[in-house]
């Protein structure tokens, strides 16, 4: 534990938690071939780091007060050759370089190794004659050494009326969208044109109130899924019985609750927890499949891909 290599371990461990703390969810330390107690715990890291970031996103499903949108988060555009033209200034800060600092660089030098080699053969490989996209999964390296992945469209323009060509580079993420003055005042016109009868009176809808006893039911038939992923989901009779509640409320109240019925939450973690293992484990990508509940691998690819734009075998050559 006293090498100096752990001790960089432990520190950007440190980071991460600081980041967490702070309500940032966007890095990842990067994993080593080690078998110890330090690679173990920043897995564990890693892990809590996509459960929150997941679970901000189930918030922004079902609209709590605040809710999250989605916004640029880096934006380059390069030349023919790879090196950086242009960037949105949140790049100079996501990874902590001064400004100005980062134009003329290859956009290569940015990325951790294992995605490194995806992007150089990518840019060797690619069509330079005609407009093509591509949705694929990129890994920054941040200045102190934490990982930025990100999901990236990549754009590539070729040369037009004496303009060189580009590739562009974007990434999104999640931010906390406030309450605006503006909607405050669409809000207050729309019910005085309401009352004056310019617009239709919104119709009374039934609610259904969540009490502490019925979240903390509706936790239990989580816990169930994510304990029995590689499982089929039984009925919704079934799953009302284990969470000691009803048919009417299981139904209704998990899909307030997480913001997706309890068969779309089973596929989104299986999805989630098959992704983690392609990139972390050596299993095969079938062996993963299964694993997670998928009997056919073609099901699963296709699924995969609805989810993150890109099929299973191409996050695992990045990730190598």
């Amino acid at each position: 534990m006293d090498s100096l290599e752990n001790k960089k371990r432990l520190e950007d461990i440190y980071t991460q938690l600081v980041h967490i703390a702070n309500g940032n969810f966007s890095y990842q330390i990067e994993r080593t071939d080690k078998n110890d107690a330090l690679e173990a715990l920043t897995f564990l890291v890693n892990s809590t780091t996509e459960e929150l970031r997941d679970a901000f996103l189930h918030q922004g499903f079902i609209k709590l007060p605040n809710s999250y949108d989605m916004v640029v988060q880096l934006f380059f555009e390069l030349d023919t050759k790879g090196h950086i033209v242009r960037i949105n200034p949140t790049v100079e800060t996501l990874l902590n370089h001064k400004e100005g600092a980062l134009i003329g660089r290859p956009f290569v030098q940015l990325l951790a190794k294992d995605s490194q080699k995806g992007w150089k053969k990518l840019l060797n490989s690619s069509s330079k004659d005609r407009v093509w996209e591509l949705t694929l999964r990129l890994t920054f390296t941040e200045q102190s050494g934490l990982q930025l992945p990100a999901h990236c469209k990549v754009i590539y323009f070729p040369e037009h009326e004496g303009k060189k060509g580009t590739f562009k580079v974007i990434s999104f993420d999640l931010v906390k969208k406030e309450e605006t003055d503006q909607g405050f005042l669409q809000k207050k016109l729309k019910k005085q044109l309401q009352s004056h009868g310019l617009l239709p009176k919104p119709q009374k809808t039934q609610t259904h109130i969540l009490h502490a006893m019925d979240m903390e039911n509706l936790r239990k038939g989580k816990q169930y899924i994510m304990d029995n992923l590689d499982t089929p989901l039984p009925s919704i009779k079934e799953l009302a019985h284990i969470c000691n509640t009803n048919e009417y409320k299981f139904k209704k109240g998990f899909k307030e609750f997480f913001g997706m019925t309890a068969f779309q939450y089973q596929k989104h973690e299986r999805l989630r927890k098959a992704h983690i293992l392609i990139e972390h484990s050596n299993k095969t990508i079938l062996a993963i499949a299964r694993t997670v509940g998928f009997k056919k691998g073609n099901h699963f690819a296709r699924e995969f891909r609805k989810r993150y734009g890109y099929s299973p075998s191409v996050l695992r050559r990045l990730s190598k």
